[in-house]
């Protein structure tokens, strides 16, 4: 691969961020790092295969019109991702710079894109303020795949809305309830075109999952 890797932009359990060139263009260099506990066949297929579910999820969600980093090229060799650098600014970084019209904007346009993705049969796994980019020109990206899933599932579906709720509630705990109901709003609006019941459900099991998580931290302290 023609890599120039220029710096290290982030340092994870499971895999680094290299911002670099590939043939000319900027991109990042999502490389999954091998584990020494691990018997080392055993480790690279699991760092395949969670490196081809990324990159195929990557490729497939383009189809709903999602806007993605573009993947340039899967290295199994290394277990690496080449995909577009997104120039713009982590949501979770410029959240409280917003109005609240622009607030209510973005998060209805992120909930429309995510009920997309769930009717489609895709759960994200990681939808967070830190994996959504605001381009310059006001374009929504979505980043990080690598916890990805296929599922038509209620159950699923309601615990990706439960994550971006959660980060809601622990980082931007002033702009929670403005956030999260557009959201909602977006949600909802979308995915009842598809199954107005299973739209109930999803939202209305999101309590559920509130409710359980209530129960293990009330039993963690007996």
């Amino acid at each position: 691969m023609n890599i120039i890797k220029e710096n290290v932009i982030f340092k994870g359990a499971e895999a680094n961020l290299y911002y670099g060139h590939w043939f000319n263009m900027e991109v990042i260099f999502k490389y999954r790092v091998p584990k020494n506990y691990r018997i080392n066949e055993l480790d690279l297929r699991i760092r395949n295969e969670r490196t081809l579910n990324e990159a195929r999820a990557l490729i497939k969600v383009k189809n709903y019109k999602l806007n993605v980093p573009q993947v340039y090229e899967i290295d199994l060799v290394n277990s690496i991702i080449v995909m577009k650098y997104i120039s713009g600014d982590k949501l979770k970084n410029i959240l409280k710079t917003l109005d609240n019209l622009k607030k209510e904007e973005l998060f209805e346009k992120i909930g429309h894109d995510i009920a997309n993705l769930h009717i489609n049969g895709h759960i994200h796994g990681d939808i967070t303020t830190s994996n959504i980019i605001i381009t310059k020109n006001q374009k929504i990206f979505y980043i990080d795949f690598g916890l990805h899933e296929y599922s038509d599932m209620v159950e699923d579906k309601s615990v990706d809305l439960h994550l971006l709720k959660r980060v809601l509630i622990s980082s931007h705990g002033d702009d929670m309830e403005i956030c999260f109901n557009a959201f909602l709003k977006g949600y909802k609006d979308e995915y009842i075109k598809f199954n107005p019941y299973e739209c109930e459900q999803i939202i209305k099991n999101i309590s559920a999952i509130e409710s359980r998580g209530r129960y293990v931290k009330k039993e963690e302290r007996k």
